[in-house]
């Protein structure tokens, strides 16, 4: 069997989907395409090599589709946000792989530079436009890692005993993590338009 780049990267993404980051290895790779893992080596260097084209492969899916209209900076970053946050949770493990291995990956020094080009083209200063596209990858990121690792459930009654505001706000908060994630995405947002608006900035 003829074996290509993209083929194994398809078949690892199948394998991550299926069964995790911790089960994902070179030999259940080469299973799955009949092949040697010696194979495998002709088309990525090695494991790490590899999750970096997962982490590359999942960041593509959060890039819209055509060229993207021109908006304010606040509007890309937030959209940008929303779509990063629903790629990852299409794949098993998606929070992990980006956030392990994107930092080194092609794909998202590129992404980071379109980016930040967009915010300068508006104004903001280089420092502002770097630390706010980090600090909103740290956040989507962390945000998911914590949505796809093992539910443990809301604390009991007897935790919350002698918690008040806690109590208040297990029973009254939204359902889902749908508005947990937006309202934490426009707190940074709405940090960064503060302090461009501040004198010193």
């Amino acid at each position: 069997m003829r074996v290509q780049r993209d083929g194994v990267i398809d078949a690892a993404m199948a394998l991550l989907d299926e069964r995790g980051l911790d089960e994902l290895t070179t030999r259940r790779i080469a299973e799955r395409l009949d092949v040697r893992v010696g194979t495998l080596y002709w088309h990525v260097k090695d494991k790490r090599a590899l999750l970096t084209a997962l982490a590359d492969r999942i960041l593509a899916e959060a890039l819209p589709d055509g060229t993207p209209p021109e908006r304010p900076w606040r509007e890309h970053l937030r959209d940008g946000a929303h779509r990063l946050r629903a790629a990852l949770l299409r794949h098993r493990d998606g929070a992990r792989v980006v956030a392990g291995y994107a930092p080194v990956s092609p794909f998202m020094l590129r992404m980071a530079e379109s980016g930040l080009r967009l915010m300068r083209e508006q104004g903001v200063p280089l420092a502002t436009a770097a630390y706010a596209g980090d600090t909103l990858m740290s956040y989507v990121t962390g945000y998911v890692l914590q949505e796809q690792a093992e539910p443990t459930g809301p604390p009991d009654g007897s935790a919350l005993a002698g918690l008040p505001l806690l109590a208040e706000w297990a029973t009254t908060r939204p359902a889902g993590g749908d508005a947990a994630f937006a309202a934490g995405v426009n707190f940074i947002l709405d940090g960064v338009r503060t302090h461009l608006a501040a004198p010193s900035a």
